[in-house]
């Protein structure tokens, strides 16, 4: 869960009359005659993917382009294969303007060079298998390719092979059966069905694509669109639930944040895409701006705990580290904790969580991790690089960190200010911009919204080493909390007062009603 999984793959070399066999073939297949099509290449760069009813584990790609330079690539992942990414390509080849041969040498990291002069006007072909789940992989194959019952998906660093890295308005076709859906969250090409532009060779790798006889759910806020994937039987029947969830989570974020995700123009985006499976294990990753989810069949109260926190966790961050971003490594605690608490808000604002199942979260999931952590009392919340390997200390201790922010201006301020007013600064300044704070700001706002200066805490619980006293803090809104056995346990007092009562409700996510 909330993983950043790299992986990587490998192909077999193969010689110049095994590759001139597979081209003639590729060229009969598509109908280009030997010749080069450019119809759909008015930019330099299309791609046609073709994926038959009757094998629908092989994808069929054909690259039209003029070579900005002379090597192929795969992006980064699959790192526990020899080829990486290479690995499931199949009968690479080029030929040139004229049908002719291009020499094309195998390099490591899922890498290939041309041997031709640049400007050349040139057709890549290549086959994948979708044979992804018969390797191991660290985090889950929810990163990487599979099929189900219903239809097959790929993301675009296991599908597609680039060159270099500066195009724009890429096409990408596909042709499937008419009864099939292709869905991505690319723009579609005037009224074409399955003719797309990606904007450019991140918007094209970072990308999720189901094909298939899937369910498609729209939901729009504004010109911002969310679009639901479900890949299988399972899911499909549970399609009111998913829908709830998705309109419940964005609304509360729109309403958190004040409008809807803001990036800055280079990388601005319109859709984001959801693709959610049933498999045998809870999984979920976030890739670019798209997420993909596995429900795990059968799964009880925390595997959908886990589901919905994935969702709702790499959702919040179209606006926490999409729209604004920090500086460097130093502010992870505060991009991934931060956005763990908005994520169990959100889960409580759409009923998923009640107010007992919030506070056990704290304690037996998010605690338990903290402090079971290697890194903390001897690792600062500062070195965000380590954040995969001290998921507890930056993920678990930046919650903390907000939860006792939080509390600390709620109580300085009789609760009229929290940090969802720092949220909101951080969405309003950096919005839609390439400029990301710092450490150092945040610190100062939070010094300006509690009154109070925050030197000694930063120093000692954030550039320091010492565990978060969450229990001291918690105590201090009416909450019983107090560590046993390295245990957080913790319940709401008998006698809270309404003036915590108000606090706690906004610990929990109720947002203060607009004037």
């Amino acid at each position: 869960m909330l993983l950043v999984i790299l992986i990587h793959s490998n192909m077999k070399s193969f010689n110049i009359l095994t590759i001139q066999i597979v081209l003639l073939y590729t060229c009969l297949l598509h109908g280009i005659d030997g010749k080069l099509n450019t119809s759909n290449n008015k930019n330099g760069i299309s791609y046609l993917i073709t994926i038959d009813k009757e094998n629908p584990r092989l994808a069929k790609v054909r690259i039209s382009l003029t070579a900005s330079d002379s090597i192929l690539y795969m992006n980064p992942g699959a790192n526990q294969l020899e080829k990486r990414w290479a690995t499931f390509v199949h009968n690479l080849g080029v030929i040139d303007e004229n049908g002719k041969s291009v020499q094309v040498e195998e390099l490591k990291d899922a890498k290939w060079k041309i041997h031709t002069s640049l400007n050349r006007k040139l057709t890549v072909s290549y086959n994948v298998h979708l044979d992804h789940e018969n390797y191991e992989w660290s985090g889950g194959i929810d990163g990487a390719a599979y099929a189900t019952e219903l239809g097959v998906f790929y993301t675009g660093r296991s599908l597609f092979v680039l060159n270099g890295e500066k195009w724009k308005d890429i096409d990408v076709e596909f042709r499937v059966p008419n009864d099939w859906k292709v869905t991505t969250p690319w723009n579609l090409k005037g009224g074409s069905k399955y003719n797309y532009n990606a904007s450019n060779i991140s918007d094209l790798a970072n990308s999720l694509i189901f094909i298939g006889l899937h369910k498609e759910v729209y939901l729009k806020r504004e010109e911002f669109e969310l679009i639901l994937a479900l890949g299988d039987h399972e899911m499909i029947v549970r399609e009111n639930e998913f829908r709830s969830l998705a309109n419940g989570v964005l609304d509360y974020y729109i309403d958190l944040m004040g409008g809807i995700p803001n990036i800055s123009q280079e990388n601005k985006f319109s859709r984001v895409l959801v693709v959610i499976n049933s498999a045998d294990t809870t999984d979920g990753e976030a890739i670019g701006n798209n997420i993909s989810i596995l429900f795990k069949r059968g799964g009880d109260k925390m595997e959908e705990t886990v589901s919905r926190f994935i969702f709702a966790h790499e959702f919040y961050h179209l606006w926490n580290g999409k729209s604004f971003s920090p500086i460097d490594d130093k502010s992870e605690w505060f991009k991934e904790g931060f956005t763990n608490y908005y994520t169990i808000k959100a889960l409580y604002n759409v009923g998923f969580l009640n107010e007992t199942s919030f506070l056990d979260i704290l304690s037996d999931f998010f605690y338990e991790k903290y402090i079971n952590d290697s890194g903390v009392g001897r690792l600062s919340m500062t070195n965000g690089e380590e954040k995969h390997n001290h998921w507890g200390l930056i993920y678990s201790g930046g919650l903390f960190v907000g939860i006792s922010q939080d509390i600390i201006i709620r109580k300085a301020t009789n609760n009229k200010k929290s940090i969802d007013d720092l949220m909101k600064l951080l969405f309003q300044k950096y919005g839609g911009s390439n400029k990301n704070y710092s450490i150092g700001e945040l610190q100062e706002a939070l010094a300006q919204l509690s009154g109070n200066n925050q030197s000694d805490f930063f120093e000692t619980y954030i550039n320091g080493t010492k565990q978060i006293p969450v229990d001291k803090y918690l105590k201090m809104v009416g909450l019983n909390a107090k560590i046993i056995n390295k245990k957080l346990v913790v319940s709401k007092a008998d006698n809270v007062t309404p003036e915590q009562q108000d606090i706690i409700n906004g610990l929990l996510g109720q947002l203060k009603t607009k004037d």
